[in-house]
């Protein structure tokens, strides 16, 4: 009996060091070893799999050595693909591949490494990109807000936002729609102190990797403003200015017919030409601002024009909720009588985040 029960102790031993030999490692600079499943390598992260701490997010710079079990598949910054299972020697990693042997390659050389299930998701996610149906790619937000207050004053505000957009490497559409409703019953009398609707989209087609051209179609609903509808049609071309990690900023020009209809029976025909500009921002890990002014001289009547302002700082709550602030500002220098020419409008609320884009 005693002895069986050394004969399974030193199997059970036997089996665990197995185990921890075929499992992948990564050691780090301090010493420390990490045993699991390595998913990945993107960037100057690599990501591992463990039993008992789950996934492991590791800054590349900071691992001594790696070994795997299973292949991985790399690529290299001059665009060469490996696959095999690999071990660090010294500074240089040893990829012991099926076709060719062992090949050796520097470690700095490495630009991605996934496992054959990453690579999976990876070739199925850049296939939808490169060749996306309509409703792939898409992302975007909604916003809601509301205020209330009583006892001697009564009042109520609601906002609400949506935006999305689909992007690739051809073409980008966008749409929007966006509401404000706000009313005064301090008096007793229900008066609406703001009521009015603005939607509308914008196709961009890239030209190159800074030149865009674009068409556009807006409106918008405005009761305080008297105005039953406004339709606007334009078309130009647009400057990427700035691209890069934490900053985007577009600036277009063109042409614009303007069409509108008022509660008084006016009816307005007018071109205009377009100027604006289009802003994103990220402040920090949490806090993205984003900014966009569009200017419309009008050529049919000179002197008048009209021009639109919105902004908006949002604080990220987590990956798919935040916190806004949105500011806008609505300017015609020629309103009809018993309208004002400008209408300015504050708001805070939270907006949910959906989609996500691919990589």
């Amino acid at each position: 009996m005693k002895k069986t029960t050394i004969f399974v102790l030193m199997c059970v031993l036997l089996l665990g060091n197995t185990l921890n030999v075929f499992a992948d490692q990564i050691v780090l600079k301090n010493g420390d070893r990490i045993t699991g499943k390595i998913l990945k390598k993107d960037g100057d992260k690599i990501v591992i799999e463990t039993e008992s701490a789950g996934t492991i997010t590791i800054l590349w710079a900071a691992v001594e050595r790696v070994a795997s079990d299973e292949p991985l598949n790399l690529e290299l910054t001059d665009g060469q693909l490996i696959k095999g299972t690999v071990e660090t020697v010294e500074d240089k990693v040893e990829v012991e591949t099926v076709d060719a042997g062992k090949v050796v390659v520097e470690k700095e050389k490495i630009t991605t490494a996934r496992n054959d299930a990453e690579q999976t998701k990876y070739i199925e996610e850049r296939d939808r990109f490169l060749n996306p149906g309509f409703g792939d790619l898409w992302t975007g937000s909604a916003d809601v807000g509301y205020s209330l207050t009583t006892g001697n004053s009564k009042t109520r505000s609601f906002t609400a936002g949506i935006r999305a957009a689909r992007e690739t490497t051809k073409d980008k559409i966008s749409v929007y729609a966006n509401a404000v409703q706000a009313s005064n019953s301090t008096t007793g009398v229900n008066v609406t102190t703001a009521k009015a609707l603005w939607f509308g989209g914008r196709y961009d087609y890239n030209v190159n990797e800074k030149l865009f051209a674009f068409g556009s179609a807006d409106f918008e609903i405005d009761s305080p403003q008297l105005l039953d509808l406004r339709m606007v049609f334009g078309g130009g071309f647009g400057y990427r200015a700035i691209r890069n990690e934490n900053t985007q900023l577009d600036l277009f020009g063109g042409a614009a017919y303007n069409r509108e209809y008022y509660k008084t029976g006016l009816r307005r025909n007018s071109a205009e030409v377009l100027i604006g500009d289009e802003l994103k921002h990220k402040i920090n890990q949490r806090m993205n601002l984003t900014q966009r002014f569009v200017f419309y001289p009008n050529v049919s009547d000179l002197g008048r024009f009209r021009a639109q302002f919105d902004a908006s700082l949002l604080t990220d709550i987590n990956g798919w909720l935040g916190w806004h602030v949105t500011v806008g500002d609505r300017f015609n220098s020629d309103p009809v009588a018993g309208a004002q020419k400008n209408d300015l409008f504050l708001s805070t609320g939270i907006r949910v985040n959906f989609g996500r884009t691919a990589k």
